[in-house]
């Protein structure tokens, strides 16, 4: 990864230090740094959803209602990663950063993603360097899509705002699969590592799979009457339109069509390092209550990365100092639907289907 310097710009200095003071005044004694009781309420109710129904399909001796239970322990285990886990991270659930890891660990254990290495690239990476190439982790090229214009282009990339969403099906399982095995073995991205034992990575990472692998496979095909191979299948499927869910609510927030792009020929940006964050970010229905429990605070994106330190019950007033301020020194602040969100992320990858 390549180390980059922000812009020193004494007027973006001034919008920030404006945004903090105003934010935490704004706040006053209401600031939850870490979870309070609206945090807690909506990661236990993702996780009683996620328990009841995967005890329920134990118990199921339909398919089809098997199935259906399938996906919603899949998806609402989704929900409890993104409503606790995001949050573990970041180190803003607990005040006790090895709670916060423990936390971590089991609320990413229905989606089978390795905590800390994710946890670790998107900490180093994704949030100093946001949609920054050789930067940010989460814009590298890959195979299927062209997502920025320093990608090279392909003839396939014509199509990609067609085929896109058959490849954010198979993204999840990407990850557990693939994605994660390169992130812990590869010489490519031992400066992610950097800092963490050998020893702590590799059985941290080995008791996770061990841990999600029997929870999602090995105890329903013990336990129920469904052949293996029906189970397998169930997994995959309901792993593909969980991984669809994922991406909706995500890919959009830093892939869309108003958002810039990096690649410095040197390594200064453009930007200070706050207004890069609200020219890469986008919110959606920021304003929206039921966003917030569905998505544990990532819809409020541009607060997310401006205020990472904070609890994200905590998005709902910031959002509001945010629009002020950036109305106030005329600097970006994307806000949109989530359909709208959609549409310009599929605009975005119809442009970069175009030569050049």
């Amino acid at each position: 990864m390549k180390v980059r310097k922000f812009k020193n710009d004494p007027k973006e200095k001034e919008f920030y230090k404006t945004l903090r003071s105003k934010a935490f005044e704004e706040l006053g004694e209401n600031i939850a740094k870490h979870g309070n009781t609206n945090f807690w309420a909506k990661g236990i109710f993702w996780a009683a959803i996620c328990y009841a129904s995967y005890y329920l399909l134990l118990n199921s001796g339909n398919t089809l209602v098997f199935w259906f239970l399938y996906l919603a322990f899949q998806i609402s285990g989704l929900l409890m990663g993104f409503c606790l886990g995001h949050d573990a991270s970041h180190n803003t659930a607990f005040k006790n950063k090895s709670a916060n890891q423990v936390l971590h660990f089991f609320s990413f254990l229905t989606v089978g993603i390795d905590p800390l290495l994710w946890g670790l690239r998107h900490i180093r990476s994704h949030h100093l360097y946001a949609n920054v190439e050789g930067s940010d982790i989460d814009i590298d090229k890959n195979p299927f899509l062209r997502l920025a214009p320093s990608h090279p282009w392909s003839a396939k990339h014509k199509y990609q705002h067609l085929y896109a969403p058959f490849v954010y099906m198979l993204a999840l399982l990407h990850s557990v699969f693939m994605g994660d095995w390169i992130y812990l073995f590869s010489k490519e991205y031992s400066w992610m590592r950097k800092g963490v034992a050998k020893p702590e990575l590799y059985l941290r990472f080995f008791l996770f799979k061990i841990f999600y692998f029997f929870l999602v496979l090995y105890i329903p095909i013990q336990l129920t009457d469904f052949s293996v191979g029906f189970i397998f299948l169930t997994y995959v499927s309901a792993s593909a339109f969980t991984s669809l869910l994922f991406v909706i609510m995500l890919v959009g927030t830093h892939f869309f069509e108003e958002a810039d792009y990096f690649e410095p020929q040197d390594n200064t940006l453009d930007y200070s390092w706050a207004v890069h964050q609200l020219r890469t970010s986008c919110d959606w229905n920021p304003e929206s209550r039921i966003a917030r429990v569905l998505s544990g605070g990532a819809n409020c994106h541009a607060a997310h990365h401006l205020f990472p330190n904070i609890c994200h019950t905590n998005y709902d007033l910031i959002n509001t100092v945010i629009e002020q301020v950036t109305a106030e020194y005329d600097f970006p602040y994307h806000k949109m639907s989530l359909w709208q969100m959609m549409r310009s992320h599929f605009r975005h990858l119809k442009k970069m289907g175009i030569p050049g």
